[in-house]
C-alpha cells in the first residue's frame, strides 16, 4: 500500500517577514515559520497536516494572498 505524502506548501517567494510585520518571522509566500520550514522534511504527515491547516488563516490575517498551491497538498 502506498501512502500519499503531504507536499511542501512552498510558493517560491521565500521571504521572511520583518519583526514589525503582521506575519513576523514567517514566510510571506507560504506562511510557515522558520522552524516549520527547517523541520518540514523530517515531519510526518500528521505534523505536516496540522501546519497546512493553519497556513491559509495565517496568510489571510496578515492580509496576504493565499496561493492556490496551498490547496494542492498531497502527492500520489
Amino acid at each position: 500500500m502506498h501512502v500519499s505524502k503531504i507536499l511542501s506548501p512552498c510558493t517560491g517567494v521565500c521571504t521572511i517577514a520583518a519583526e514589525d510585520a503582521p506575519l513576523a518571522g514567517h514566510c510571506l509566500g507560504c506562511g510557515r515559520s522558520l522552524d516549520e520550514i527547517g523541520n518540514w522534511r523530517d515531519m510526518d504527515n500528521d505534523a505536516r497536516a496540522k501546519i497546512m491547516a493553519t497556513l491559509p488563516g495565517r496568510l489571510h490575517r496578515a492580509g496576504l494572498t493565499v496561493a492556490s498551491t496551498l490547496m494542492e497538498t498531497t502527492a500520489p
